[in-house]
Formats: C-alpha cells, structure tokens, sequence
C-alpha cells in the first residue's frame, strides 16, 4: 500500500501480511508512517496504491464491515471526561449495536480491572486508568482485529506493565493486535514480530531476534559461573556453528551461524564440559539493533 501527502511519500509500497493472533509492531522515527498504516487499516485514509484488506474485507469498498471487525484506540483516545467511565463505554457498545449491551460493557470493565470505578468521572482518573477506559471502549464489541496507537504512551512502569498484560491477554484469546510504539524494550517483550519502517519504507521485518541477528551479528553472550578452563574452550572451538569467538575470564562471547538455531546446541555441549552457565543472552537488544539500522543510510530513493 502507498499513501501520498501532496508530493511526500508516508507510505512507499508497504507491504505485509499478519497472522491471525499474532501481536505485530511497527516501529520507527516520527514520520516513518506508522501511524498513516494504522489510519490506512482503520478505514480512515484511503492508500492511493495497492490494496488494503482486513479479514478479506477491503478497507475502501467493505469500510463498514472492517469497522465492525476492529477496535481502535488511538494515541490520544479523546475520552468524555464529564462522563463517567461506564457511560463512555457504554456510548459505544451501542454504536456498535450490541444486542446485550450491560453484559459487553460488564465484559469490558471486568477484563481492564475497572469495576470498582465504573460511575466515576474519567476526568478525575489517573492517565494509566484512561488508557484502560480507552482499551475497554476498543474492546467492548470484542474486535477481532486491535489497532493500537502507543498504547504505553505517558504512562509509569507499573502502568505501561499493566498495559502489556492486557495486550498479551487479548492474544491468547485469539485477537490480533496491531500495535505502534516507541517502546523498543516493550516490542521486544511484547511482539510476535515487528517491522521497521522509515520515511514511509520498510526497512527490516522479523520476529525481534530475527530482527537483532540480522543487524548484530548472530552473537550470544555466555556467563559462566568461574574461569574459562579447558575442557569449555574445546567444546566451544569444536562446535562448527561457532564463527568467531571472543574470551573472557568468566565468560565467552560467540558469532554462531544462526543464534536461534544455534544456541541450544552451544548450551548442551558447555554443560557437557563441565561449565557453570549463569546467564546466556544475546549481544545487544532490540534497541541497539534498532539505533544501528537508524544510523545506515537509507536504500534508495522515494518517488515523488
């Protein structure tokens, strides 16, 4: 799908394909056009090329059963303040037209943890407590497909871990969630896979290891419990997987030929050599990879 503003490109030719269930991100810088693909699938901007479709459903000519279909919860969900938490949920089970409104907008409240704050007024709530008003008002028709706008957007630790506990929870009961974030460390907790978008191109897709090894090497780094003795170097030496290797008193770090693949089989043959793992994890995070892939530069041009 591509998606022009007057002569800037938001979206050049993105094309992706998400499974059902599947918790997907899409991250990047402002103006990468994650937000544009979000309204694109919410039936709220046309693409001017390609197709869009959602459940089979195009979101130009079938608009009004995507939107039966999805929920929406935009980075800023414009909530009635002057009403009350139930009212504002309540406003939209009946948009939608749901043949038992009180029992969907009990479902909802209970599912954000909200019951006890039903007749207050969400004006007087704390900015965690809107974020779970505006998920329940997303969730109250019990979409199949989630559209998520920085969902974490603003809110504190305990909070922003609340959020992705509900996020993960609408997964395991079948919903696919489409998400934005500036949260590396919580696309990393968080997605099945993610896409990194910049200046309206797709630059990487992939689960977040996938994504890490493509950009950091495939290297793991093993701690161990004591000093690097013999029998632990050959192990690591004979394994073919095992590219480079870099040494320390306590631990090793390792370029293997495909660290996902690879790493088990490096565990089991240092623990047959006697070696004390303490921890095993991969060199770098979703974040490094990410600020990695900022710093390159950009393949190619957009067209005007």
């Amino acid at each position: 799908m591509t998606r022009r503003y007057g002569d800037r490109v938001a979206l050049h030719e993105l094309t992706l394909a998400i499974d059902h269930g599947e918790i997907f991100g899409l991250l990047g810088p402002n103006g990468s056009g994650k937000t544009t693909a979000l309204r694109m699938l919410a039936t709220l901007l046309p693409p001017h090329a390609g197709t869009v479709r959602l459940l089979s459903y195009d979101v130009v000519t079938d608009a009004m059963q995507v939107r039966r279909h999805i929920g929406v919860m935009p980075e800023r969900p414009s909530l009635y303040e002057r009403q009350t938490v139930d009212a504002n949920i309540r406003f939209w089970a009946e948009v939608h037209q749901l043949p038992d409104p009180d029992a969907a907008v009990a479902n909802a409240l209970h599912f954000v943890a909200l019951e006890d704050r039903r007749n207050d007024l969400v004006g007087s709530l704390s900015k965690g407590l809107k974020q779970r008003v505006a998920l329940a008002r997303a969730i109250v028709h019990r979409p199949s497909v989630l559209l998520l706008d920085e969902p974490s957007s603003g809110l504190d630790p305990s909070a922003a871990a609340s959020m992705e506990t509900l996020i993960r929870d609408l997964a395991h009961e079948g919903t696919t969630v489409l998400l934005n974030t500036h949260r590396l460390a919580e696309a990393e907790r968080l997605c099945d896979r993610v896409a990194i978008l910049r200046e309206g191109r797709l630059l990487r897709l992939g689960t977040p290891r996938q994504v890490r090894a493509s950009l950091l090497g495939n290297i793991v780094e093993v701690e161990l419990a004591g000093i690097v003795d013999t029998p632990v170097r050959r192990a690591i030496e004979s394994f073919p997987a095992v590219r480079e290797t870099w040494w320390a008193n306590a631990a090793v770090r390792c370029r293997l030929v495909d660290a996902e693949r690879d790493t088990p089989e490096l565990v089991a043959r240092l623990v047959a050599a006697g070696a004390r793992i303490v921890a095993v994890q991969p060199a770098g995070d979703l974040e490094r990879a990410y600020l990695e892939l900022m710093s390159q530069p950009l393949p190619g041009s957009l067209a005007a």
